[in-house]
């Protein structure tokens, strides 16, 4: 599912974008779940996962650049489209919050659904090879799924959970559970970014906000344990992965 959420405090204008994007998802078959917001600061408190953004440049709250910016720190992936009236704007987004692509008001139908159609390829081409096949899984609602892939970026963590000798793959919006050996899939994914950071889990370091203590501060407002005799060589993990895969 791609996630997609977009910001701008003209109400005219924030029906109308978001009016053109869902034709867009249901005309072209794109499975998608869209969020709008009138205000840049509500966007950042409020969105914990997003593929796509959408941003007015000239709102009067937080302008959509430094928005762009701050959108990028949190989900340094996405991918940003911004709306203006003022093309003067454009070349100053693109240097400076190296924005996808820009469109001028009054969005088009066709020029939306042009950018995000390309968009969307830049996604698959960013997740190739990191898709991963678990088998015999056990769902939330307790059905039984013989295969399911699942995109590695799109996973939090994966929590051994002892009672049950299973682990919980945690997604945003559903989990799952396998029968697998935790350090054998430790040493699987450690290539994309999975690190341990305490006894039974396995967290995905691209979905971690900040460090504070021995807590790790999710994207999605979770806060997970991190050991002290893990914290040093994890921190520096982190910032390895985080400086060789974002900057």
């Amino acid at each position: 599912m791609i996630e997609i959420a977009i910001c701008d405090d003209e109400v005219t204008d924030l029906r109308a974008i978001s009016k053109i994007v869902c034709d867009i998802c249901l005309n072209e078959a794109i499975d998608y779940n869209l969020k709008t917001y009138s205000s840049g600061r509500e966007m950042l408190s409020q969105t914990y996962s997003m593929d796509i953004g959408i941003l007015d440049i000239s709102m009067r709250e937080l302008n959509g650049i430094d928005l762009g910016r701050e959108l990028k720190k949190k989900f340094p992936e996405v991918k940003l489209i911004y709306t203006t009236s003022y093309e003067q704007y454009c070349q100053q987004v693109i240097n400076k919050v190296h924005a996808f692509s820009f469109l001028t008001k009054p969005v088009q139908y066709e020029k939306v659904r042009d950018q995000i159609v390309e968009l969307l390829d830049n996604l698959e081409d960013d997740a190739s090879g990191r898709k991963r096949e678990f088998y015999n899984v056990i769902t939330s609602d307790n059905r039984e799924i013989e295969v399911l892939k699942l995109n590695l970026k799109d996973i939090l963590y994966f929590e051994y959970i002892k009672t049950a000798r299973r682990i919980k793959i945690i997604c945003p919006n559903d989990c799952y559970e396998i029968s697998y050996v935790m350090k054998k899939l430790t040493d699987e994914l450690q290539e994309f970014g999975f690190e341990v950071n305490c006894r039974g889990m396995l967290v995905n370091m691209r979905h971690i906000r900040k460090v504070k203590g021995y807590s790790l501060h999710m994207d999605n407002g979770q806060e997970l344990a991190l050991s002290q005799k893990r914290k040093a060589d994890f921190v520096k993990r982190m910032n390895e992965f985080m400086h060789n895969n974002f900057n």
